[in-house]
């Protein structure tokens, strides 16, 4: 099947519309339409156009209904970028040449017509409507990457709601790793559609470094800075000073003075909800903390941190 484009001559002389006609047919153009009015081709170029065609137009200067200038002016009003040749024996610096090149007639061709700059002329629009055609190929699968790109982050919104009873924005968009309006836009949509709803401001720790509010809170030891503890029970022998875990009391003796503890408050005192470390062994009411930013890795004292408010979303019906 021929890929060329069609060919409308528009020639009241019909001699000259043979000779053209059988010319294009040698260089295997074969849907070829000829017209000797302009009445007629603007008909046969609206009717190509409506068949999403892009016909290569031959267009006489003198034609017996109307002038070239109304033809051509018709045809750009139907197809802004139609590829028209104007064949003319009058001279190109005719003003009335000189203003239908200045309308858009994309080449003019001077009576008697040589052959080889007919070809020269038609295979040029070709190499151009084949260039555009496979840019808008390229435009369209642009347009279908993005358009599953923005499905997929749909889905991984859905994915980040579903997995939240509650959720900022900033929190979304640091999971996400990047801000973008279509999250906005989507947030909006599902809120109408009655799957999230707002509940105000809500402030938030982050990073001091990246302002992420994707942080994550590390306890440790006060002394190693291990983060290997556990929690559990002291008992301190007031007869000795003996300080360790219960378990080390066995038969209510202690492990260091081997005296048998008995009157809670006269023989010793227990200290509850104490930290032992499992990797230096000291113990303490409380332990050391810091925050680390999953992001980038930072990691701060709470007094250092930062502080970010964004709007808290409830999932309702995801």
């Amino acid at each position: 099947m021929s890929t060329k484009e069609d060919v409308l001559i528009v020639e009241d002389s019909p001699a000259i519309g043979m000779l053209l006609k059988s010319y294009l047919e040698k260089l295997d153009y074969t849907k070829i339409h000829t017209c000797d009015t302009g009445s007629v081709a603007i008909k046969t170029f609206n009717d190509l156009v409506s068949e999403n065609k892009q016909p290569i137009v031959l267009l006489d200067y003198m034609l017996p209904d109307m002038d070239a200038r109304s033809v051509l002016t018709q045809m750009l009003e139907i197809q802004p970028n139609a590829r028209v040749i104007l064949e003319t024996a009058t001279e190109k610096e005719d003003e009335g040449i000189k203003e239908l090149i200045r309308l858009g007639v994309y080449q003019y061709l001077e009576k008697p017509i040589r052959f080889e700059k007919l070809k020269e002329t038609i295979e040029t629009i070709e190499k151009e409507q084949s260039f555009f055609a496979k840019e808008s190929e390229q435009v369209e699968m642009l347009k279908e990457a993005e358009q599953q790109a923005e499905e997929k982050l749909f889905e991984q919104i859905n994915f980040i709601l579903k997995s939240a009873n509650q959720i900022t924005l900033n929190k979304i968009i640091g999971i996400l790793g990047f801000s973008d309006d279509s999250i906005s836009d989507y947030l909006q949509k599902l809120q109408q559609e009655g799957k999230i709803i707002e509940l105000g401001e809500k402030k938030e720790l982050a990073c001091n470094q990246c302002d992420s509010v994707r942080t994550s809170q590390i306890f440790y030891c006060p002394s190693c800075k291990s983060t290997n503890f556990r929690l559990g029970k002291l008992i301190e022998c007031y007869d000795c000073g003996n300080i360790s875990e219960e378990s080390t009391y066995e038969n209510d003796v202690c492990p260091s003075c081997k005296k048998e503890i008995k009157a809670l408050g006269v023989d010793y005192r227990v200290m509850q909800n104490h930290y032992i470390c499992n990797e230096c062994k000291d113990f303490f009411p409380e332990i050391s903390t810091e925050y680390m930013c999953l992001k980038c890795e930072h990691k701060f004292k709470l007094e250092d941190a930062h502080w970010r408010s964004s709007v808290n979303y409830k999932v309702t019906n995801m």
